[in-house]
């Protein structure tokens, strides 16, 4: 599952610069994200009424549920320098029966986003993975010794047309598939050796355009580097 959840200019910027580092969405009913998100998945988050503007991943997940104008007022003392409300926020809240707050880890701009009907006064999407525009292949040992790379996520569709890759560094190719879920383009080897990729290292494919995609080498930590 991902997630798309519209913010406040105010807050997007806060959440891009690190000082906002908890999402909090409390309501009157237990509706989404309240039992639908959980930690490892990805949000993506767009400005009210206007473009996305980053992605991050939700690192943990708290849930309450049959709150008071008390309970809000103990979740405010305890999240307030994290959830980067004001009063009107937090007054506009006292009410709320249900809360969610989730944690943002590896926030990062992103200018793309998923697909989804817009609905009026909605400001939470849990969308199934696969209309994802971001997607993510590890690399296991033998596609880096050979220099090829398979997307087990493309369709039948997909493997049919060609598609457009623009490379980290720059650089476009358009290939094909060879067979399977493998790319019949060859550059992945000089790619995989200027980036030092190696075994269990992740490619990111973002989709920017119909059958157009950018690739790019997002690094993982490494024990004992």
């Amino acid at each position: 599952m991902i997630h798309v959840a519209i913010l406040l200019r105010r807050y997007c910027g806060l959440v891009l610069g690190g000082q906002k580092t908890v999402e909090s969405r409390l309501m009157r009913q237990g509706r989404e994200p309240y039992g639908v998100v959980k930690a490892g998945e990805r949000v993506f988050l767009k400005q009210s009424g206007g473009p996305f503007v980053g992605m991050a991943e939700v690192g943990w997940v708290e849930e309450h549920a049959g709150l008071t104008p008390r309970r809000v007022a103990g979740l405010r003392e305890r999240y307030e320098p994290a959830v980067c409300g004001d009063d009107a926020y937090w007054e506009g809240k006292s009410a709320s029966r249900f809360a969610v707050f989730m944690g943002l880890e590896r926030v990062e701009p992103m200018a793309v986003g998923p697909r989804y009907a817009v609905q009026a006064m909605r400001a939470w999407y849990a969308l199934p993975e696969e209309v994802s525009p971001v997607r993510e292949v590890v690399l296991r040992g033998g596609a880096v010794r050979n220099g090829y790379l398979s997307l087990p996520f493309a369709s039948a569709k997909m493997r049919a047309s060609r598609v457009t890759l623009e490379l980290p560094g720059g650089g476009v190719v358009e290939t094909d598939f060879a067979k399977g879920a493998m790319l019949r383009s060859r550059v992945f080897g000089r790619l995989y050796a200027e980036h030092g990729v190696r075994g269990g290292d992740v490619v990111r494919l973002v989709r920017v355009g119909e059958r157009r995609y950018v690739v790019s080498f997002p690094r993982k930590d490494r024990a004992g580097e």
